[in-house]
């Protein structure tokens, strides 16, 4: 069975030396459209060229890489048998799995929770993930705390994650959209405009599935050395190296359109939040108030009544005086 692994926090595995378990899975930053897996080690990349980075520190959990398979990003992880450094002073048993969550947002400017709340997919488990360490003093505190504290957390924790999706360009576009629906429900002839509201929804979420797309292959592109390697190439006398040339040059071709098929589909989803909140502020029913409201204005109305008042009122202390 496999198991969501969590990234801000050390996961202890119930394993013995030599035994393996499966992690799977990959994960999208919208910061720079960076792709991360558990490992990343992948053994086919050319000499000189950039190396991808996991999400786990592995050597400091007591874990090594036994197999690999890089292009469906799943790795079998292995126990060397020796404690994980990083276990102990997380106050887990070894082996475990080590984030490097820190690591990659102090690399882009950014604190753990900012990284965390641009990711998008997810790492899973197929193994046995050890119970915590729980001292006595720890022990009873929970237990005294029962089932009330527990469902607290879940429910922060909820919320947490609903606001972090929230903030997405997706979750943005997907907030407008159920606005859009509550602005214009009640009024029949808005039921067009609510067909385009939801058809605008489905096509953000197909925008969203291309710039993750694309953001995973640009991510396995390593721009500088292709360059390099076409520069080497352009300069070289082999027979192959005209061939040769002409495959590079089409390969940074691929890459270019990538990166505009990226930075297309981003637009695209901002281009729709933006529609969306224009259906919203057309359909207020407030929208061309003024000031006056035609012949039948109450604000004249109580003026004339005053007036009026004021005319009789004369009149009869003219009376009065005779």
């Amino acid at each position: 069975m496999a198991t969501p692994l969590p990234l801000d926090r050390v996961t202890a595995l119930a394993m013995d030396p030599g035994a393996r378990v499966v992690v799977h899975g990959l994960v999208t930053t919208s910061v720079d459209g960076s792709a991360f897996d558990a490992a990343m080690q992948w053994d086919g990349l050319s000499p000189g060229a950039s190396r991808p980075e996991g999400l786990f520190d592995l050597a400091a959990g007591g874990l090594r890489v036994a197999e690999q398979h890089p292009e469906r990003h799943e790795y079998a992880l292995e126990w060397t048998g020796s404690p994980g450094p990083a276990c102990a002073v997380a106050g887990a048993g070894s082996p475990c799995l080590v984030p490097r969550m820190a690591a990659l947002a102090h690399e882009r400017l950014k604190t753990q929770g900012e990284l965390a709340s641009t990711l998008q997919g997810g790492v899973e488990l197929e193994g046995v993930i050890a119970p915590p360490v729980v001292t006595a003093s720890l022990a009873g505190k929970l237990e005294s705390a029962g089932l009330a504290a527990a469902a607290a957390l879940a429910v922060v924790l909820a919320v947490v994650w609903l606001r972090r999706r929230g903030r997405t360009a997706l979750g943005r576009v997907r907030s407008a959209g159920r606005a859009a629906l509550r602005a214009t429900r009640g009024d029949a002839s808005l039921e067009r405009v609510r067909i385009q509201v939801r058809a605008m929804v489905a096509r953000a979420r197909e925008l969203d599935a291309a710039r993750r797309a694309c953001a995973r292959r640009l991510s396995t592109i390593d721009r500088p050395l292709l360059e390099r390697k076409r520069d080497a190439y352009a300069r070289s006398g082999a027979p192959e190296a005209a061939e040769t040339l002409r495959w590079l040059t089409e390969e940074q071709a691929e890459a270019e359109r990538l990166e505009s098929d990226l930075a297309s589909s981003v637009l695209g989803l901002q281009r729709i939040e933006s529609a969306l909140r224009v259906v919203i502020l057309r359909v207020r029913q407030e929208r061309g108030t003024r000031a006056r409201i035609g012949p039948h204005d109450p604000v004249d109305a109580a003026a004339i009544e005053l007036d009026l008042r004021n005319e009789a009122q004369r009149e009869a202390d003219s009376v009065v005086g005779l």
